[in-house]
This record gives C-alpha cells, structure tokens and sequence, in this order.
C-alpha cells in the first residue's frame, strides 16, 4: 500500500483587509530597476492586470478584496501580499530566478527528460479522467533536476506553464516557484511518497468558444469536478447547516436542489455548535477539533487543521499552510481545479 503525504501551496496567505484598489510599482531587487509587464492578480481567480511601461499598476480588487494579491512575472519568483488595504501605494520588488536552471536536464539527455515529465504530469496534473484531458502547451519549458540519494526530483521553469484543460474548459496559467516529488521505500520495503509544490495561477474560461452542445458537456463535467471537492466543502461549512449525528460525528448538508451530504467524522467528539464559527459576511473560523475525516459517498478524505483556528471564505478559499488535506480531495490537482468564480448553477 503506499503512503502518501501531500501538501499543495498554491495561494498564499489569508488576509482579513477590504480594499478596492490595489496599487503599486514592480522592481527587480537585483537593480531596483521598473519592471514591466509584470502580471499583478488573485491567484485561483482570473482577476489581474500587468504593470505598465514604468512598472506601475492599479487592480480593481472589490470582489475579492480580503484574498491576497500575487505578483509574478517570467524569470522571477512570485511575490504574494496579504493585509493590503487601499490607502497607501506598495513597491514590490521581485527576485529573479539565476542560479536554478544550473545542472539541471533538458529535453533529450538519454530518456530522462521523458520520465521525468510523466511523473510531473501525474504529480502536477493529477490521475483523474479530467487530467488525462490537460495538455501542458509549453513543456519544453521544463527543466527536471533528480537527487539520486534523496530520491528527490524538482521541476523548475523560469516561464509559466499554461495549461490547456480541455474537459473543464478552461486555460490555466501557472506560475511555478517550486516543485518538489521524493518516492523511496523505507526498512520494510514499503514505498511512501512526499510531494510539495508552491505556485499560483490564473484561469481563463474557454466556454465562449464552444458550441453549446459542448458547453452542456464541459458544464457537467465542471459539476462532476465540484461535486466532493474541497472548494464545495468549504462552502458547506461557511453556510453552517452542521447537524449531530452521533458523539463522533456530523452531517454536512446542501440546501440545494442536489442535496450533497458530507458525513465528518473524527476519534476524539466533535461539536456541530462549535466547530465553525461566523466571522463576518465573507469569511468564518474552522476550530481545530483534531484530524477528521470527510466521506462524500464512497470516497473519503482527511482534513488537518495547523492551528486552533483556520479562517476560510464563502468562496472555499483557505491558506493552505494552515489547513492540509490527504486522501480524495488532494487527489484532484491542477487538472481538477475550479476558479473561485465557479458557483453551482440551480
């Protein structure tokens, strides 16, 4: 059986702050000089703008206006922001990439290249019907580093990689700061993998495109992908219709038309009353009752919570630093993925 420790950082940091207006100037720390065409947005959204010729930018961020705002740019490593507010202008300086694409292999050194993007795919894209849908357009932008006595393969790109999600209908952006995937065996000879990665990305909606026969298809399978999901757990939880099935556990309900049920159960008891409690209109707190588990049908998940509170949004965002999932939900990676712009339609 293998075992399996996932963490996926691909946000940022919780922030509590309501700006409108985000604004600023891009540099490179390396010369202080401007940097433009810097793309300046909310990861997970497809909300952004790039700066100008002089470096500058203004983002109109009033639907979102409590999630962090990331700045990337092609070269650099990302630089996200949480706790910005509107009354004051940021200089943000970015760090080019130099040294990492040193040592590493590229495209048709002996096979490798080749093995190596399969296990990134799988790792990256996921292994569901939806991922076997996702053509990544730019691999040759690739570059895979392996670590023969760690077992250890990185995955670096000073280019983000688009991703073409055919099934969901939607174009992906990625930008990769860090990839990290390690598989050994430990003295019984049981394998066990760690994968990690940190980066952030925008969605373009592909719908608009397609004939309506097609949109019917893409629409269901974006309902498929929602149905279960961490985003779609979340969401419940915010709305609170938490009921006391036992000592150990708890019914999560949708009052929708769909009637989704989330069983959580847990080995120490947990309190419908007390596990999530209301912040304000956009945002709540999940209480740390010890690590649960989340059955959704016949599919199961774990949740565990980093602190004693977790604040999360109407819209399922959560810092995935604070919050870490295994089991189903963390199998649905990239090519899973829904934009925080996605509701389910009644």
């Amino acid at each position: 059986m293998r075992n399996i420790t996932i963490m996926i950082v691909l946000i940022g940091y919780f922030s509590a702050a309501h700006c409108q207006t985000f604004k600023g100037t891009v540099y490179d720390r390396s010369t202080d000089s401007t940097l433009s065409s810097a793309i300046v947005y909310i990861s997970g959204t497809s909300i952004g703008t790039y700066s100008d010729i002089f470096g500058n930018f203004e983002l109109d961020i009033s639907k979102y206006s409590s999630m962090p705002i990331t700045i990337s740019m092609p070269g650099y490593y990302s630089v996200t922001l949480s706790g910005h507010g509107s009354n004051k202008m940021y200089n943000i300086y970015l760090y080019p990439k130099i040294n990492e694409l040193n040592g590493v292999i590229v495209k048709g050194e002996k096979g490798r290249w080749e093995e190596y993007l399969r296990i990134f795919k799988r790792e990256f894209l996921g292994e569901t019907n939806n991922a076997s849908d996702c053509d990544i357009l730019n691999e040759n932008d690739l570059r895979f580093s392996y670590n023969s006595d760690s077992s250890t393969l990185r995955v670096f790109t000073s280019k983000p990689i688009i991703i073409h999600n055919k099934a969901l209908g939607y174009t992906i952006t990625c930008y990769l700061d860090h990839f990290r995937y390690t598989h050994k065996y430990d003295k019984s000879g049981n394998p066990s993998e760690t994968f990690g990665m940190m980066g952030n990305y925008l969605f373009k909606d592909d719908l608009s495109q397609l004939s309506e026969s097609e949109k019917s298809k893409v629409e269901e399978r974006r309902r498929s992908a929602y149905q279960g999901s961490c985003m779609q757990f979340l969401r419940l939880l915010y709305e609170g219709n938490l009921n006391q099935r036992g000592r150990y556990s708890i019914s999560l309900l949708d009052n929708s038309l769909f009637s989704t049920v989330f069983i959580i159960g847990s080995k120490t008891p947990v309190n419908s009353k007390s596990l999530v409690i209301r912040k304000d209109s956009i945002s709540s707190y999940f209480k740390n009752e010890g690590k649960l588990q989340i059955r959704f049908g016949t599919k199961y998940s774990t949740i565990d919570l980093r602190t004693d509170y977790v604040c999360f949004e109407k819209n399922g965002y959560f810092d995935p630093n604070e919050l870490w999932v295994s089991g189903d939900m963390s199998k649905r990676r990239i090519g899973d993925l829904l934009p925080f712009e996605y509701w389910l339609k009644q």
